[in-house]
């Protein structure tokens, strides 16, 4: 298979499927944040269902993010482009080129195992799941294959799938762009990090076939032991590529940084929270890769009002912000804000959620105040200019020490309330983040 045709084979599937109003097709999804683990990993999980031996399936990968939206992720369009997708994406079917009516009433999950509502309608069908996040137990009877396993990508399980069919050649594009899934999840397989076994053997065997130039002799000796793939040059420059692209974020307004890595959900409040009237919610999970003063720069008011914006477009009641950087001496970072509209359930929902997660521990969080980062201790005003930074910088956040000021303090309007963590367990991301969040407000 050419560079070339991996964008025909993708565009042949999309006008097909549009043609028959994807009556009889399998539609594989990855999760809404749409990072490039769910885009390939539905690539890739559709590539294979379409061409297991001894089946009939028509499958397609759809792309959860609307195809204006790709600015936001560098990372996937340079993963894109560097397997010969064309510039505009055309080949891809996004939400916006679903057919009216859309009889497609099969789904495939892949890097989350639950159907996301606007696709759960009446007579929709998960027929196979593969995901590295935590169990939410459904589609026992109708999912096969369900693989639900902890790894540091789900690329790694989609290509352990292809794995198990001998016969089958996996088109070199299709194993780099799955590599360069699997490379950016685990940090270039960085010794140590989230990377396991599964993630090192189908890198190597990903490596092999892959439409790169290598080393023929450290490719054999990487498919043997495993241990040699992280010290691969094509990982190591493919990692320090994926990595910039991933941190070039200057261009991103505040709503962008928001909804560029996000995930939204729906809770049903426990009674303790809402009393005997049932209540349900919704709350967001941004993933940011910047700190928290970075992010509020250069104008942390401003910043303010496009947050509190957000969270009345998406009609959430929680929103959380979740950094993750590297410090100057390169150690991973993180911080945690919590913004709560305490419109809904008064004061109940907010002392639920910040006691909840304080008797959790998983995070190890430490609060802190708004003042480090850029505000006056004065509720709702800006005038600490010196504490301007650019985005991507590291300025104050590196200090171990608490500045002195009232955590309490909140930039934020009449009705929300706020708090910043420093986030000692820089392990925790959002795999871990959300299940805790559904234990501590449905109980």
């Amino acid at each position: 298979m050419t560079t070339s045709s991996l964008s025909a084979y993708l565009l042949e599937q999309k006008t097909r499927f549009i043609r028959e109003n994807g009556d009889g097709w399998t539609m594989v999804m990855g999760n809404e944040a749409g990072d490039l683990d769910s885009l390939a990993s539905s690539i890739g999980f559709a590539w294979l269902l379409s061409h297991r031996p001894i089946t009939d399936t028509k499958a397609i990968a759809l792309i959860t993010t609307p195809r204006e939206d790709f600015v936001l992720r560098a990372e996937n369009l340079y993963a894109l482009q560097s397997v010969g997708v064309k510039e505009d994406f055309q080949e891809l079917l996004c939400p916006e080129d679903l057919p009216k009516p859309n009889l497609c009433t099969n789904f495939a999950l892949v890097d989350h195992n639950s159907l996301h509502p606007t696709y759960a309608l009446p007579g929709a069908k998960v027929t196979a799941i593969i995901d590295h996040h935590e169990d939410e137990g459904k589609y026992l009877d109708t999912a096969s294959p369900r693989i639900i396993e902890p790894t540091g990508s789900c690329a790694s399980l989609v290509t352990m799938a292809i794995m198990s069919y001998p016969t089958l050649q996996i088109p070199p594009e299709l194993a780099s762009l799955l590599l360069s899934a699997i490379v950016i999840d685990t940090h270039g397989l960085r010794r140590g990090g989230k990377a396991v076994d599964v993630d090192h053997q189908t890198s190597a065997w990903l490596l092999a076939r892959a439409n790169v130039p290598s080393s023929e002799i450290l490719v054999e000796q990487a498919a043997e032991t495993h241990q040699l793939v992280p010290d691969h040059p094509l990982i190591q420059s493919l990692s320090g590529m994926l990595s910039a692209k991933k941190s070039a974020l200057s261009h991103l307004s505040t709503r962008d940084l928001l909804r560029r890595d996000y995930k939204e959900y729906v809770f049903n409040l426990s009674s303790s929270i809402c009393g005997t009237s049932p209540c349900s919610i919704k709350a967001g999970l941004a993933t940011v890769p910047l700190p928290l003063v970075s992010f509020f720069s250069p104008s942390p008011t401003s910043v303010v009002v496009a947050t509190q914006g957000w969270i009345k477009e998406r009609g959430l009641s929680i929103l959380g912000v979740l950094t993750t950087y590297k410090s100057k001496q390169g150690k991973s970072k993180r911080e945690l804000m919590w913004v709560v509209d305490e419109n809904v359930c008064g004061p109940r929902l907010p002392q639920a959620l910040f006691d909840g997660f304080a008797a959790s521990g998983v995070l190890q969080a430490k609060q802190t105040n708004f003042e480090r980062y850029g505000f006056n201790s004065q509720v709702g005003r800006d005038e600490n200019k010196g504490d301007e930074v650019e985005r991507g910088s590291i300025d104050k956040e590196e200090s171990d020490g608490e500045q002195a000021g009232a955590p309490e303090t909140s930039p934020f309007s009449v009705g929300f309330i706020a708090r910043v963590y420093r986030q000692k367990n820089s392990a925790a991301t959002r795999k871990q983040i959300a299940p805790i969040l559904k234990r501590v407000l449905e109980g």
